[in-house]
């Protein structure tokens, strides 16, 4: 019983070359051993983006609501008002969305890194802790993001030439694209861990992506599929709870129940929990995308002591 014990509480190395379950089951097990520390420090970071997310998109409804509701309305300034503020209120919820993207994704590997640097692990773990190294995957975050924007600005106008060209060579290209896309995602664990350059770590990508095609392929598919479940858990009661508003404001006995304060707060607070549990359902995906890293970076460098320092 003692050595079971031990085995459950020894720490989850990192880079070592695994199975596919293998992979799986520590990306599970981290989760349950930190499910503590990574909620808390998702609410520290990440409640602030959800209060502001959370009024950006019942904002966003209410205007594609009150849009609905003035279709017989011959007042354009109306009309070209909500329409205005639909456009400023789409902006500003993206926004936010790629502020808390970013945000979580480096708080991630910032946890990830520590975990496995610490002999405590994350245990006793304050904020103050991982600022520097917070910060530090953030800058890089917004350089991998910038560079991603490029990458797809590129292949669109190869794909728009491919097509001018030929609808058949287009075809034909497509699962190319689709094949030499898939690597990509790997670019997020090997910038974030390695102190390499940004074109370094795009080379490294496709070492290290073609070399795990199948099981990055399947690792992406199955804790996808995880966090969709948990996301459609989540945002079902704020999608029914919005579509009997918007029932009620295309009723002529509803209007006063539409605009009722008391369920624009209730929507409000489910639209929080909506965009907390978001987020928090992405740890399964960058989680199980840092294990499939490790397994593809020992399985490329056979060498523990090949991989790049912290920072």
């Amino acid at each position: 019983m003692e050595t079971e014990k031990k085995v459950q509480r020894s720490k989850i190395e990192f880079y070592v070359s695994r199975s596919f379950g293998a992979k799986v089951d520590a990306s599970f097990k981290f989760i349950k051993e930190n499910w503590k520390v990574l909620l808390k420090f998702t609410a520290y970071l990440m409640l602030p983006i959800c209060l502001i997310q959370a009024w950006c998109l019942n904002g966003l409804i209410g205007n594609l609501l009150g849009i609905r509701a003035l279709k017989n309305i011959d007042d354009m300034a109306v009309v070209q008002g909500f329409g205005i503020s639909l456009i400023l209120r789409y902006v500003l919820f993206m926004l936010v969305i790629i502020v808390g993207s970013l945000l979580l994704v480096s708080m991630i590997f910032a946890l990830i890194k520590t975990y496995n640097e610490r002999d405590e692990r994350l245990v006793g773990l304050r904020l103050k802790d991982i600022k520097i190294l917070l910060f530090h995957n953030l800058k890089r975050m917004v350089i991998l993001m910038i560079f991603s924007i490029i990458l797809v600005a590129l292949a669109t106008i190869i794909l728009v030439l491919l097509m001018k060209l030929s609808l058949f060579t287009l075809i034909l290209t497509l699962p190319v694209f689709v094949a030499f896309s898939l690597p990509l995602v790997m670019l997020v664990p090997i910038y974030l861990m390695e102190d390499i350059s940004i074109f370094a770590a795009f080379k490294r990508t496709y070492k290290l992506g073609f070399a795990t095609w199948g099981g990055l392929f399947l690792m992406l598919l199955l804790m996808s599929i995880v966090a969709n479940v948990l996301q459609g858990v989540a945002t079902t009661p704020w999608y029914v709870a919005t579509a009997v508003k918007y029932f009620f404001m295309i009723s002529d006995t509803g209007s006063s129940t539409s605009v009722s304060m008391g369920y624009n707060l209730f929507l409000y607070f489910l639209g929080l929990i909506q965009a907390f549990c978001t987020y928090l359902s992405m740890f399964f995906v960058y989680i199980g995308l840092a294990y499939q890293y490790s397994h593809a970076s020992m399985l490329v460098n056979n060498k523990k002591e090949e991989v790049p320092n912290r920072l």
